[in-house]
Formats: C-alpha cells, structure tokens, sequence
C-alpha cells in the first residue's frame, strides 16, 4: 500500500467503495509525496474524462479526479500549509492541470 493509498483509506473510511476504489486505481506507484500522488492520480482521471464521451460513464472518474485534487490540498494543508501555493502552481491550471487540456485539444 503507497502512503497515499494509507492516507485516502484513514481519512474516507466511510466513502462509496467505487468511488474509492477508482481514486486508488488512479493513484502513481511512487511519487514525491501524498499531496503530488493524490494530484497525479486526479489529473490521470482529468486525462480520461477529457477524451470520454461526456456521458454518464465519465461521471465516476470526473468524481474521483475532483476529490484527489480536494485531497491533494487537504494533505498538502496537513502537511505544511505554507507549501499550498507551490502545489497550486505545479498542479492548477497554469500548471499540469493546465498541460493535460492542451494535449487533449490538440
């Protein structure tokens, strides 16, 4: 178990096991810390919402990308709320965020 699949699990032991079982699919094997895996893993569910159809079978990763990135603060804020504003700027809109829609419009 990564420590943010460990952190996810503590924290939502009450959440629809789909939902939380598509954040948990979604999250890297490794990554820097449990604030930028929480973020990678949302922005993988942003990928594969952006090329879906827009119907309701995109309904349950856009869900779990919109909670990752909401967990990826929360965790960031637990950790060292003075980080926020670099998480923000790394993983936001002006960002990888932001990259995961230009690859996806082009």
């Amino acid at each position: 178990m990564t420590p943010a699949e460990q952190w996810l699990r503590e924290r939502l032991p009450a959440a629809p096991s789909r939902l939380l079982e598509a954040m948990i699919a979604a999250l890297p094997a490794s990554a820097t810390s449990v604030p930028d895996a929480l973020a990678e893993g949302a922005l993988t569910l942003y990928a594969k919402v952006l090329q879906g159809t827009g119907c309701r079978e995109d309904a349950l990763p856009l869900l779990a990308a919109d909670a990752l990135l909401t967990h990826a603060f929360q965790a960031q804020a637990e950790l060292d709320p003075a980080g926020i504003p670099e998480l923000a700027r790394r993983w936001g809109g002006t960002g990888r965020l932001g990259e995961v829609g230009e690859a996806v419009a082009r």
